[in-house]
């Protein structure tokens, strides 16, 4: 039953991969009738979990003894995970005058979007993949546990200024699934016997129950702000302000939730008859009321997973060979730590950029990235890994690709 609970952690409901978006977003003042950009990301970062071991869950395979060891190792009291499946369709329109001012035109978008994020403790992982040997006699500690998922679509309707290309789009969104936990205070003793155990528990876990896709809406922006900033006389750089799903979701199917605040003590039980596939958890009778663990239906109003980045971007009409591009990212997320990331790009040709970045942060610690891109008269594609160890390293703790294709009329 832990592993399976470790296991809804690591991989969420529906998802496989923590987004970065620092394949560059090149400022381009030329103007064109329309414009269609698809984006794909799929992203998985951790702080302690190596490669070798969250392959198998996505691919499978046999998880050794040593597989397990080399994770372990790695993890410190709280540790950290986010995972991120995105695909997002955008078209600008730039033909008509909204509104009758020849300076706007329109945006229209649609995507899916599915976020995990956690933060859990070195018992929990410990207990999960060793069982209770190596906690007899001593608790086992899971608290400041933390997990939360979501998946949604979007379509969202905006405005994009001609010139400079800002933009603003108000989203409505579908939400077809969600979940979220949090132990506040987890301790599970066991004698050194093993035939006693003791759970101290303080927390609740909620997810939306019932079978129907849509389970619960939500309304939000947006927001694309390119600044130019004077560097010295003939030379402009440009800071971008991105914001993505700042919004507002109600979820309005039916929520379980569990919750519990006790000390519940069993004699004459050992760990493994506790939760193991016939256990008195899982048995027919009124366990829950007797543990003191209380079930209601809810609905839920919280926000939605979008993200806030600040940074200068890179100039597409700029003809300097090497430019910079630099800046911070943040997720309203206790389990996100708030990232920063810097790189350069390297104009080898009119059709080829090539580019190296470093980040820090988020859900995981430090990573490399590489991307290229190729830009034609109408047409551009760009392919980028956020975690270069990850995509080629068992040791690595984290796998990162992102895609972009733009087309231009």
């Amino acid at each position: 039953m832990m592993r399976l609970y470790f296991l809804f952690i690591l991989l969420g409901l529906n998802s496989v991969g923590f987004t970065q978006q620092l394949l560059p977003i090149q400022h381009d003042t030329n103007a064109y009738n329309q414009e269609y950009i698809i984006n794909g990301v799929a992203d998985f970062g951790a702080t302690s979990i190596q490669n070798s071991l969250s392959s198998k869950f996505i691919f499978g395979g046999n998880i050794t003894n040593e597989i397990k060891d080399n994770s372990f190792t790695k993890h410190k009291g709280i540790n950290r995970l986010g995972v991120d499946l995105s695909s997002e369709f955008e078209y600008r329109n730039m033909k008509v005058n909204l509104f009758k001012n020849e300076n706007l035109g329109f945006i229209i978008k649609a995507g899916y979007y599915t976020y995990v994020s956690s933060l859990y403790s070195k018992d929990l992982f410990g207990l999960t993949f060793y069982g209770n040997e190596n906690y007899l006699g001593e608790n086992a500690n899971f608290s400041g546990t933390r997990f939360s998922s979501m998946s949604f679509q979007k379509i969202g309707f905006g405005v994009i200024n001609k010139k400079t290309k800002s933009n603003v789009s108000l989203n409505f969104y579908s939400i077809s699934n969600y979940a979220e936990g949090n132990v506040r205070e987890g301790k599970l003793f066991q004698s050194a016997s093993g035939d006693s155990v003791s759970l101290t528990f303080d927390g609740e876990f909620q997810y939306a129950s019932t079978n129907t896709f849509v389970k619960g809406y939500a309304v939000g922006v947006d927001l694309d702000f390119r600044i130019p900033v004077v560097i010295r006389e003939g030379k402009t750089s440009y800071i971008q302000f991105l914001a993505k799903n700042l919004g507002v979701a109600h979820i309005y199917s039916a929520v379980t939730r569990y919750a519990a605040d006790t000390i519940i003590s069993f004699d004459g039980f050992t760990f493994n008859q506790l939760v193991g596939d016939a256990n008195v958890i899982n048995s027919k009778t009124s366990i829950l009321d007797t543990l003191g663990i209380d079930s209601t239906s809810i609905t839920k109003v919280r926000f939605l997973p979008g993200f806030i980045q600040i940074g200068k971007i890179v100039d597409a009409m700029c003809t300097t060979k090497v430019q910079s591009f630099f800046g911070v990212r943040m997720y309203p997320s206790v389990s996100y730590v708030p990232m920063i990331y810097a790189g350069v790009q390297y104009k080898t040709t009119k059709w080829l950029d090539l580019g190296a970045n470093v980040s820090y942060g988020g859900y995981t610690a430090l990573r490399f990235g590489l991307y290229s891109q190729i830009n034609l008269k109408k047409f551009a594609l760009g392919i980028s890994s956020e975690d270069l160890v990850g995509m080629v390293s068992k040791t690595g703790k984290g796998q990162s690709i992102i895609l972009r294709l733009r087309l231009k009329i």
